[in-house]
């Protein structure tokens, strides 16, 4: 994938809302959920499951935030002339395609990559141990991967339902991701889903990070 291209499109992605959330919130709960370990009890297995709260709460964010790349992006590119900045360098509309997946699972694993780096930091600075130094190198070593499966899968996602269902990609975003999830929820049984794939990740990793 050219990197040229990713920068392009990446650039052209800053003005969407859910994006700009995204990053926001990312922020916000980082600063949150480290504040709260910085303060609280002392005890490394808090301070793991502050680690999987935080990173639970960020890929809710994160899945605001594809509802932006779930639009007509490249009705989007046409009038703000990147599609023909594009074909100028000699890029097609499959390669543009890919540079908006790529571009936009980049922005989303940042929501969730810059809470679980700060959790992992204030484990660092609150546990000036061996062992507390291991757990804060482990949660972000484990964060990085995590991101990137998050922003990748939701931006992958996002970009099919908006070619699936031209104009209603949110409405079909939300069913994929929302559907399964809430009827599991309410008939209390274990019904693949999205969040439900990313919440037994994080608790596999809470478990093995102390």
């Amino acid at each position: 994938m050219p990197a040229a291209l990713v920068r392009l499109c990446a650039q052209a992605q800053r003005g969407l809302w859910g994006l700009r959330l995204a990053r926001l919130y990312g922020f916000g709960i980082g600063v949150g959920y480290a504040a709260l370990l910085l303060v609280g009890p002392e005890s490394l297995s808090s301070a793991a499951k502050s680690w999987a709260r935080a990173l639970a709460t960020a890929s809710w964010v994160a899945g605001v935030g594809a509802m932006s790349l779930a639009t007509e992006l490249a009705t989007r590119d046409a009038t703000q002339g990147l599609t023909g900045l594009a074909r100028l360098r000699g890029f097609g509309e499959a390669q543009l395609e890919r540079a908006r997946t790529v571009a936009g699972a980049r922005r989303l694993a940042v929501a969730c990559l810059v809470p679980g780096l700060l959790v992992a930091l204030a484990t660092l600075l609150r546990f000036r141990t061996l062992h507390g130094t291991a757990v804060a190198l482990g949660l972000g070593l484990a964060t990085l991967p995590y991101a990137l499966l998050v922003g990748s899968s939701l931006a992958f996602l996002a970009r099919a339902c908006s070619h699936w269902l031209p104009g209603r990609g949110r409405l079909l975003l939300l069913a994929l991701v929302l559907g399964p999830w809430l009827l599991g929820f309410g008939l209390s049984a274990p019904i693949p889903s999205i969040p439900g794939a990313f919440g037994w990740l994080l608790q596999h990793l809470n478990r093995g990070l102390h």
